[in-house]
């Protein structure tokens, strides 16, 4: 009898724990949705968020490209106060729907650090219904008004004419004022014509001598090893690589090794699931990412050699054949 109370005490505590437990990664928060009585296409609305949390806590939101109907307008609005030793975080997002119907507005996540641990809170879905913008009909269409008779003096003409005359010797003026004088050097664009592996390696240089990684400040560091990536392939590849997402980037690059690519699409990824808070690093992972990268930076510098043995052999050949 005693072993019995003792299993079902057991499994009750159990069954406790583990609701707690997923209560801590993923907890649903209120929100307000601020918005006209008739909602239209293209007509912003506010969906408002508060959060409270520990005043150590970091929260991060969530990051909104386009939700197809929806699509986040400016940036988000984030204002912080402590109220009995609690911070309250209150979120302001503006969005615009642009298409017509009844459509279901997805949840939205945010992350909550405390200490060494990550939760997650979301937003529950609803539904909005979006009209087209159509004229009222059932207003009576006035016929247009005759034109008025205006009498125009001499200053009526004069003064115009004085300043459209005077626009002209302006431009005049200045045409001869900013002409180039004979002799005068046009001041050439500086370029950089170093490779770039040289130009990606001094900014990861740079990086190392920062020492995000002993700062504690791993999404700036990682979301640096991500740019100077991009910027290698953006210079190296020609494809505007530090605009495009990893996505946009894993369609443009073309390259005939296939491990080459795999290996970029999963650095970047790495940096991704980082910058947008769905996982926290180690020190460890960190450094391997960064050892990568120049590893990877320093083996074009012996293709630019080969490149450059390859350009004086034939340069030689060219003099033997015009000997």
């Amino acid at each position: 009898m005693k072993n019995s109370k003792f299993i079902i005490f057991k499994a009750i505590f159990i069954t406790l724990l583990l609701s707690l437990f997923v209560n801590s990664f993923t907890q649903q928060i209120d929100y307000k949705i601020s918005k006209p009585s008739k909602l239209y296409v293209g007509t912003p609305f506010h969906l408002l968020v508060d959060i409270t949390t520990d005043p150590a806590d970091s929260i991060f939101s969530p990051q909104i490209d386009t939700l197809d109907i929806f699509i986040l307008k400016g940036d988000i609005l984030q204002t912080e106060e402590i109220i009995d030793d609690k911070k309250l975080v209150k979120l302001d997002l503006t969005f615009q729907p642009f298409d017509v119907g009844e459509f279901t507005f997805p949840e939205l996540e945010f992350a909550v650090k405390s200490g060494d641990s990550l939760s997650f809170l979301k937003t529950k879905e609803f539904i909005l219904n979006i009209q087209s913008v159509i004229s009222d009909t059932t207003q009576v269409i006035k016929d247009i008004a005759k034109p008025l008779n205006v009498n125009l003096g001499f200053f009526d003409y004069f003064v115009p004419i004085i300043v459209v005359i005077g626009i002209i010797l302006l431009i005049i003026y200045l045409k001869k004022f900013l002409k180039k004088k004979p002799g005068t050097l046009e001041k050439s664009k500086i370029v950089d014509t170093r490779p770039a592996y040289e130009i990606a390696l001094e900014f990861l240089q740079k990086l190392k001598k920062e020492k995000l990684l002993q700062k504690g400040d791993f999404l700036e560091f990682h979301f640096r090893l991500s740019f100077i990536l991009r910027l290698f392939i953006e210079l190296y590849y020609k494809i505007n690589a530090v605009e495009m997402t990893t996505s946009e980037i894993r369609q443009n690059l073309v390259l005939k090794d296939h491990n080459e690519k795999n290996k970029i699409l999963e650095f970047l990824n790495f940096a991704d699931r980082i910058k947008f808070a769905k996982f926290i690093p180690g020190i460890k992972e960190s450094e391997e990412a960064l050892n990568w990268l120049e590893k990877y930076l320093r083996s074009f510098e012996n293709k630019s050699e080969n490149l450059q043995g390859f350009q004086n052999l034939e340069g030689l050949d060219e003099q033997k054949v015009e000997n």
